[in-house]
């Protein structure tokens, strides 16, 4: 039995050794190199909504309030520019179609989540919601079309991390909500988008 144990210790220190390197070969917990108060992203891209096709850049601040080594949880806070870029033709019954100018802006808060690794892939989706301040100017003589309502956005993210910064491509919906019914603009509010994104959280 004696003669066992130096071979059980030789053992034991060797799995000790092996599981010690694993874990020095585990990438660091991750750091921001941005202040909380500075933005950590910003997307550019378009949106589409009943043939109207409208710019879209947002600017993002993060705000982590749970991180692990390659998973985090933040407090968003956004807000979004939005003008219109192209028009629907006329149509009849569709009086909205008149439209010759539109914008969206909304100053938007909620959570996201975010998983990455240096050098891998970089996913994640977020959800954000708040007032959105838009308006149309409309030909045939009708009435200029300025409205607040609320809006809901969902949005996914998939990318590559490169070092500190990550970049790739967003998918999102927004919909809006607690609008007046006799507007004409409301029609061309949210509505699926698509962009490129980077983020330095």
């Amino acid at each position: 039995m004696l003669r066992k144990l130096p071979v059980l210790l030789v053992g034991v220190l060797g799995l000790a050794s092996s599981a010690g390197a694993q874990e020095a070969r585990r990438p660091p917990e991750h750091r921001s190199p941005t202040p909380a108060w500075a933005p950590r992203g910003v997307l550019l891209g378009v949106s589409a909504q009943d043939g109207l096709v409208a710019s879209q850049t947002k600017v993002q601040w993060q705000f982590t309030f749970y991180q692990d080594r390659k998973d985090a949880f933040a407090l968003l806070l956004e807000g979004s520019l939005s003008w219109g870029l192209a028009f629907p033709d006329a149509e009849e019954g569709k009086p909205q179609n008149a439209v010759r100018s539109f914008y969206q802006h909304s100053p938007q808060v909620g959570v996201g989540y975010r998983n990455h690794l240096p050098g891998q892939v970089h996913w994640g989706f977020q959800v954000t919601g708040g007032p959105v301040f838009y308006g149309a100017d409309f030909d045939g003589g009708l009435e200029k079309d300025r409205r607040v309502a609320g809006l809901i956005e969902g949005r996914v993210h998939l990318g590559y991390q490169f070092g500190d910064i990550a970049g790739g491509l967003a998918v999102g919906y927004a919909e809006v909500f607690g609008y007046k019914r006799r507007s004409l603009a409301r029609f061309f509010v949210g509505g699926p988008m698509v962009g490129l994104f980077v983020d330095w959280r």
